[in-house]
């Protein structure tokens, strides 16, 4: 399952001011304004305020903490990391457990990386809506990703022991790590003070499931008391189920922490969006024989960790339970009668200590070695007590042999039993049951589906497929671009809208209704009427500088000057941009606006004469250029 996503969002372009921090060509920065983004939400710290006598106080050096955005379950980590000289642009940063945000814990969860992602995503916009305004989602990018898998042990002596085995290891770079949040965790290749460079491609870490989730109700509960809230409850109800806690019983678990480094060396795009794509390309793939990206990226993780264990072995004795046992039947109540008159149990538990020892010594001596240093009524009758809580003779004179095992063949994942039977897989508030990617553009935005690793002729040439043949779809992306319909049957057409923030949809049906519909301008779009393919050809002549002639080739010179056209009202276009920026260049982008309606009126009359003219001629068109034709 993945177990935590790390994803940065940047801000756009709109939002930053550019800063040379640098004579470099590469030291220059974006800045985002932190005022605004805390009047949109953002809870801001000052490193420093000053004080004036009239008691008004100004701030300075604003930052953004680490800060937790409330969920349908567990809250979102959120942070505004600020450009310096190795971040050039601002962004913000969002973690959170895909598991915990859908279904409350992470004990088990879904291999599905977009229902993980999208819901964080969603979480954040859903939290803070006008920070979101602000940001780039379609170069949203991938800043750390979890795996993790796990085994049932017999018994919580069994998963110690694999513990104290696994944090010997020591092979190559994989070291453990001196310190641990709990004691029942284990860190390799984890940052410290002492290690400063480590951790940068991965950190892996081995911990005892059940441990951690008791650790984190307890933390929730002090929380709820403190607060005096019960916005906790739906986690901490979860977190005591005694189903959830029958499984996460001695489970051992691995987890494994790929950073950037990791995305680098194995050419992973870490590009959310293309993130997205190559997941699901790499798992239709029928060389890869139905294996999740999940498993193959925990494969990858561990390889190093699970070679260098082979010849590692784990003692299997059962401590725990032995020493339970006794105390059970051993133990000794005796009853102290207080000053006030109550009464309180006091137990002695020496003789089953004893027995313990004995046992210790049967597992590490053996039965004829202890047999020949203990003596015979004391041998015989701690044998006859082991007996009596369940162990047989059998078991006791094979002890020392069968204590120990090969790690590797104790610890065999299996990957079809991370789950309960009973486990449905969640959907999220994101994508729909057939998981469509492409249906969340109205949640972060119609541009970012534009970041799919294809460009958006590609996207509007696939979009246009669903409605004609491909190669009349491949034809007709120029001939939507340049703002011209595209006939489909009698009755309907396809108009290209393309947005502000270079998005695209086709619309179908009368482009007049539609722009009735939502009061948008209609241009003039008259096209010339001609008596007769003479006055035709004579128009275009004089259009052109040349003398009407029957063997004159109208189309190829339309298509031609149409294209030469076309460049020049982009270039126009980008000046216009840039002109309206400057309020000292208003009476320019008024004459570049003149050029731009006088340029749009020369493109219809040479569109016209490029498609009427070839079929005056009688020329053969093409079922791509039919489908063009105004």
């Amino acid at each position: 399952m993945y177990d935590i996503w790390e994803i940065h969002v940047p801000f756009s372009d709109r939002w930053c001011t550019t800063q040379r921090v640098g004579a470099g060509s590469a030291d220059i920065v974006g800045m985002v304004d932190l005022e605004e983004c805390g009047r949109r939400g953002l809870t801001l710290g000052s490193k420093r305020v000053d004080f004036a006598i009239d008691r008004e106080g100004a701030i300075h050096d604003l930052y953004h903490p680490w800060e937790s955005l409330p969920s349908s379950f567990t809250d979102i980590a959120c942070k505004l990391h600020q450009a310096h000289l190795k971040r050039s642009w601002p962004c913000i940063a969002l973690k959170a457990s895909p598991a915990k945000l859908l279904q409350g814990h992470n004990v088990y969860g879904s291999s599905n990386a977009a229902v993980g992602i999208l819901e964080l995503l969603a979480a954040f916009a859903r939290a803070l809506p006008r920070v979101a305004e602000m940001l780039d989602w379609g170069n949203a990018h991938i800043r750390r990703v979890d795996v993790t898998y796990s085994i049932q042990l017999p018994d919580a002596e069994t998963l110690a022991n694999c513990l104290s085995a696994i944090g010997n290891l020591s092979h190559r770079h994989l070291r453990a790590a001196k310190e641990a949040d709990y004691e029942s965790t284990i860190y390799f290749n984890r940052r410290s003070q002492d290690q400063q460079d480590a951790g940068r491609t991965r950190v892996l870490v081995v911990y005892a499931k059940h441990n951690e989730m008791q650790h984190q109700c307890e933390h929730l509960k002090r929380a709820a008391r403190t607060e005096k809230t019960s916005r906790y409850d739906p986690v901490i109800k979860k977190l005591e189920d005694p189903e959830l806690n029958a499984f996460a019983a001695n489970r051992l678990r691995f987890e494994g922490r790929a950073f950037t480094r990791w995305f680098e060396r194995n050419k992973i795009p870490r590009n959310v969006w293309q993130f997205l794509t190559f997941v699901g390309h790499f798992e239709s793939d029928p060389a890869n024989e139905g294996m999740s990206f999940c498993e193959w990226a925990w494969r990858d993780l561990f390889s190093e960790m699970f070679a260098a264990l082979g010849a590692t072995k784990v003692s299997l004795t059962q401590n725990s339970r032995v020493q339970e046992q006794l105390r059970k039947h051993y133990g000794r109540c005796k009853l102290i009668t207080n000053d006030d008159g109550t009464i309180t149990e006091k137990w002695s538990y020496a003789r089953a200590d004893r027995l313990m020892l004995f046992y210790r010594s049967l597992a590490t001596d053996g039965w004829d070695k202890t047999k020949r240093l203990t003596a015979s009524s004391t041998f015989y009758d701690a044998v006859n007590c082991l007996l009596a809580i369940g162990l047989t003779k059998a078991q006791l004179q094979n002890l020392k042999k069968r204590q120990t095992l090969k790690l590797l063949h104790l610890i065999r994942m299996d990957f079809d039993a991370q789950r309960p039977a009973s486990y449905v897989e969640p959907v999220g508030t994101v994508l729909d049951k057939q998981g469509d990617i492409l249906s969340i553009g109205d949640k972060f935005g119609r541009g970012f589906v534009q970041s799919f690793g294809q460009s958006r002729e590609q996207l509007i040439q696939n979009a246009v497929g669903s409605y004609v043949d491909l190669s009349a779809a491949e034809a007709s992306v120029q001939h939507l671009l340049a703002g011209r319909p595209l006939r489909i049957n009698d009755n309907e057409q396809l108009h290209l809208a393309v947005f502000d923030d270079g998005s695209f949809e086709l619309i179908r049906g009368d482009i007049f209704a539609y722009h009735e519909k939502h009061d948008i301008t209609v241009p003039d779009q008259r096209t010339p009427a001609y008596g007769s393919d003479d006055e035709l050809l004579d128009d275009f002549a004089a259009y052109i500088g040349t003398k009407s002639a029957p063997e004159f080739d109208v189309r190829s010179y339309a298509q031609t000057e149409h294209h030469k056209l076309s460049i020049i009202l982009d270039s126009l276009r980008s000046q216009l941009a840039d002109a309206e920026q400057d309020p000292d260049k208003i009476a320019t982008a008024v004459r570049l606006r003149e050029r731009i309606t006088h340029t749009k009126r020369r493109l219809d009359r040479l569109w016209f004469w490029a498609h009427r003219a070839t079929d005056s001629r009688g020329r053969n068109i093409k079922q791509g250029e039919k489908q063009c034709l105004v």
